[in-house]
C-alpha cells in the first residue's frame, strides 16, 4: 500500500508539473506574441503616414499634368511624380495587407512564416520606392519651379540625371558585392537594416518563444 501510496503522489505530482509548464508555456507565449504584436505597430503608423503622403501627392499632381498636357516635358514630370505617390500608397497598402494577415492565435511557426512575407513585402517595396530617388528629385525639382529649370539650365538637368545613373548603378554593384558567399555576414548586416527594427523584433521575439518550445 505504501508503494501504491508513492505511485499515485508521483501521477499526482507529475499532472501537476505538466499542467504548470503548460501554463507557464502558454504565458510566455502570450508575452512573446503581444510583444510581437505591439513591435509591428511603429510599422503599421509609418504605412499608414506613407500611404497618406501618397495619396496627397497624387491629389497635388494630378491637376499639375493635366494642366501642362500639351507641354510634353512638363506632362511627363507630373505623370512620373503621380505614378511615383501611387507607388507609395501601393506599397504601403501591400505591408498594411502583410500586417493585417498575421493572425496571432496561429502556432508560433505560422506566425514566423507570416513575418518572413512581411519582410520581404517591406524589403522590396522599399526598394521600389526609395531607388527612384536617385532620380525622382529632378522631375519634383522641374514640376516645383514649374518648368523654368528646365529653360534656364537644362545642362543641370541633364548632370542630375547622369548622377542618378551612376548613383543607381552603384548602389547594384554594392549590393552584389555585399551579398558575396565570402561576405555573408555582412550582407546579412545590410539585410536585417533593411528589413527595419520592427520586423527584427518580431522576429527575434518569436524565435525565443519558439526556442523554448523546441526545448
Amino acid at each position: 500500500m505504501e508503494l501504491d501510496d508513492f505511485k499515485l503522489a508521483w501521477k499526482t505530482l507529475d499532472r501537476r508539473l505538466e499542467r504548470q509548464t503548460a501554463i507557464d508555456l502558454q504565458l510566455l507565449r502570450d508575452a512573446r506574441v503581444d510583444r510581437a504584436r505591439r513591435g509591428l505597430r511603429p510599422l503599421a503608423w509609418g504605412q499608414a503616414l506613407q500611404m497618406l503622403i501618397g495619396a496627397a501627392g497624387m491629389l497635388v499632381f494630378a491637376p499639375y499634368w493635366v494642366e501642362h498636357r500639351h507641354e510634353p516635358a512638363l506632362l511627363v514630370c507630373g505623370l512620373v511624380l503621380h505614378a511615383y505617390c501611387l507607388a507609395l500608397v501601393i506599397v504601403g497598402a501591400i505591408v498594411e495587407a502583410r500586417i493585417a494577415a498575421i493572425d496571432y492565435a496561429s502556432p508560433v511557426l505560422e506566425i514566423q512564416h507570416r513575418l518572413l512575407a512581411l519582410r520581404r513585402a517591406y524589403v522590396i517595396g522599399g526598394m521600389l520606392v526609395g531607388l527612384p530617388w536617385w532620380f525622382i528629385y529632378v522631375p519634383l525639382l522641374i514640376v516645383l519651379g514649374d518648368g523654368r529649370m528646365l529653360e534656364q539650365a537644362p545642362t543641370v538637368v541633364a548632370i542630375q540625371l547622369a548622377i542618378g545613373a551612376a548613383g543607381l548603378l552603384a548602389t547594384w554593384w554594392f549590393h552584389r558585392w555585399a551579398n558575396r558567399p565570402e561576405r555573408a555576414a555582412f550582407g546579412q548586416r545590410l539585410d536585417n537594416g533593411a528589413a527595419g527594427g520592427s520586423i527584427r523584433r518580431a522576429q527575434a521575439a518569436l524565435e525565443q518563444l519558439a526556442e523554448f518550445e523546441r526545448d
